[in-house]
């Protein structure tokens, strides 16, 4: 096997190992390109095949360079950055012939390892970009021995993993802190919360199979009830007969006079979404600094949530927001036509009715007394979805009952929008805090009223009630919930959710010490030191003091390593050498360039009484220094013994 061939298998599996945490993020066909490269290269090397020409692997990297322009245009973001990482991984194999190829190919596999950092800073990510170290490191030791053994080629890489630690620690505490993405790349593909800017029929069903975490909350005294866990995300006011839309020109707002002096304080630890959606309970009091209210009581971050984001929120639990004057005639307005079933009804119900509160009554009374079903498989709807969900399907999930309420609202002349958020959550007990999750995507109405302002009607509570007490999987069909864990894992239900909860928390502990070490916990770090900090000297400060630890430490290694490369004490050497001092005490010193031998027989001539011992030792210390292994394992105990108790006279004894 030539060293092409020794090469180019373990740094595929480098390679593989690196891109792994990319692949459900990178574009289809890049992740078939890789494939297809990789693939032809280990057959080209089972069939001992040449690899392309020089013009073969341009054309290729042109190719890929025009397939990422194509895919990317002008962005340039993490995932073209990643993308392109890939094509290059791709192609560099083709032309692995020598050493130094292999050297570059596994050096970017550690560029790609690095990348990992864009998709998350979370523990299980930390974890798996250090066994992507391992695996890089030990393939880099491969492909400088390749004779040598591949356990030893892992212990090696893991060693090296491991001195590399304190240098690591002292770079995390005392590197100046960046604020913002770590690499200042941004994912622009979007978020992965429960609602965009539009609300369709079916997308909030569709996350009740994700179990992924939306955001965690710490209250201050005490988790409040799930009935009065609404979430507040995406508010949507426009309505075009099939789809709720978000206004997205709205008016900054103060927090809205309730007339309640202590709200519910809590922090919210939000998971990267990629939108400016801060999630709050209803309804906000207080904001953080880094956020804005706006008349529909949504609040914004400033910029987008590339990143965990911890921020601190005070709201107001009852469901309604208190006299506010009249919200204009946008929240009552319909698309000209469509749904005509709909609104007779919704004529029907003002009509029969006294008072905008009795048509809400007599509007949910419908849904209770209709024989409703609450379904994540509704049937499709046609051209008139409301009216197929009211008077033919009458199954769906939450968003079809809040869209459907609203428009019987709006219909009757009364304002209303729909509310897309989170709905309850559940409690860790190991930390005890609250985990919303993508599952608890949910949706409701508001409807507005000139006494109690807008105030919350949630139509899935009338159809569902143990959706909103006990979690999305409540009022479903058996089975409809919880996916293939649900299904086949249920005799380890318990076990699971335990070990679910334990990581949980485990991991939301390091994301607070990890990704929470801030600039300000780096100042206050110092602080608690003794050491100074201005923020126009601290960074220039502690890059230098970063730089002078990482020299100590890099000094203390070479130390640490240049003792080791010295030789171990020779004892076979020290004993015969002991023996050779004693002998010369005796007055028989060994000769320049005289071998133990010669040395031995002209001491036995010169000392007859001293020749029986002296033959053992030298019979001994031949064995151990010129003899092949295996020896006597007591050799060297004898050796010693034996130059112990030899102690020569300086005159010959006489018989």
């Amino acid at each position: 096997m030539d060293k092409r061939q020794e090469f180019i298998p373990p740094i595929l599996l480098a390679l593989f190992v690196a891109i792994l945490p990319h692949v459900a993020g990178l574009p289809l066909w890049v992740i078939a390109w890789c494939a297809f490269m990789w693939t032809y290269v280990m057959v080209a090397i089972k069939h001992n095949r040449p690899p392309p020409g020089r013009f073969v692997r341009n054309a290729l990297a042109v190719i890929g360079l025009a397939g990422l322009l194509l895919t990317y245009h002008t962005r340039i973001d993490a995932t073209a950055y990643v993308s392109l990482l890939a094509i290059m991984a791709a192609i560099k194999p083709l032309e692995i012939s020598t050493h130094r190829d292999g050297m570059v190919t596994v050096f970017l596999a550690y560029f790609i390892v690095i990348t990992s950092l864009f998709q998350s800073e979370t523990l299980l990510m930390t974890i798996y970009m250090f066994v992507s170290v391992l695996v890089t490191t030990a393939v880099l030791v491969r492909i400088n021995d390749p004779a040598g053994r591949l356990k030893a080629h892992f212990r090696l890489s893991a060693l090296i993993l491991a001195q590399a630690v304190p240098l690591m620690l002292a770079l995390f505490f005392l590197f100046p802190r960046l604020e913002g993405s770590l690499v200042g790349f941004q994912r622009s593909d979007f978020g992965i919360t429960g609602f965009s800017e539009t609300l369709r029929p079916g997308m909030v069903s569709r996350l009740v199979e994700d179990d992924s975490v939306a955001f965690r909350v710490e209250f201050d005294d005490g988790i409040p009830g799930f009935e009065q866990l609404y979430w507040r995300g995406v508010v949507f006011v426009h309505f075009d007969g099939s789809n709720w839309r978000h206004e997205r020109w709205l008016r900054e707002s103060a927090p809205p006079e309730t007339g309640v002096n202590d709200g519910v304080s809590y922090r919210v630890i939000l998971e990267p979404h990629r939108s400016r959606w801060l999630f709050a309970l209803d309804f906000p009091l207080m904001i953080p600094d880094t956020g804005r209210l706006y008349e529909d009581f949504t609040v914004l971050s400033r910029d987008p949530v590339f990143r965990t984001k911890r921020y601190v929120m005070t709201s107001d639990l009852r469901d309604h927001t208190g006299k506010t004057g009249f919200p204009g005639d946008e929240l009552i307005r319909l698309p000209g036509s469509g749904n005509p079933e709909s609104r007779a009804l919704a004529a029907r119900l003002a009509e029969s009715s006294d008072s905008p509160g009795e048509v809400i009554r007599r509007a949910l009374d419908y849904f209770r007394d209709n024989d409703f079903v609450y379904t994540l498989t509704p049937p499709l709807a046609g051209r008139n979805p409301v009216d197929d969900f009211l008077f033919s399907a009458r199954s769906g999930y939450c968003e079809h009952y809040a869209s459907a309420f609203a428009f019987l609202m709006r219909s009757a002349g009364i304002p209303a929008r729909v509310v897309g958020g989170y709905q309850g959550g559940e409690i860790n007990p190991y930390g005890n805090y609250l985990i919303v999750r993508q599952s608890f995507a949910h949706a409701w109405v508001e409807v507005w009223d000139e006494d109690k302002g807008w105030f919350r009607v949630d139509p899935t509570y009338v159809v569902a009630p143990g959706r909103i007490s006990d979690g999305p999987g409540d009022g479903l069909q058996p089975g409809a919930f919880g996916g293939f864990t649900g299904r086949y894992l249920q005799p380890f239900e318990a076990l699971l959710r335990q070990a679910r909860f334990g990581w949980d928390a485990f991991s939301k502990n390091w994301q607070a010490w990890f990704e929470g070490y801030s600039v300000e916990q780096q100042k206050a770090l110092l602080e608690r030191l003794g050491i100074a900090y201005s923020y126009r000297t601290g960074p220039l400060m502690l890059l230098g003091a970063g730089l002078s630890l990482v020299a100590l430490l890099f000094g203390v290694y070479l130390v640490i390593q240049l003792r080791g490369k010295t030789e171990k004490p020779d004892l076979v050497k020290k004993r015969y050498e002991e023996f050779l001092r004693k002998m010369a005490h005796a007055g028989i010193a060994r000769l320049p360039g005289e071998g133990p031998m010669e040395f031995a027989e002209r001491a036995a001539l010169a000392r007859p009484d001293l020749a029986p011992a002296i033959n053992e030792i030298t019979g001994i210390y031949i064995m151990l220094r010129y003899a092949p292994l295996p020896h006597d394992p007591d050799a060297p105990g004898k050796l010693a013994d034996g130059v112990k108790k030899f102690r020569p006279s300086a005159v010959a004894s006489k018989d």
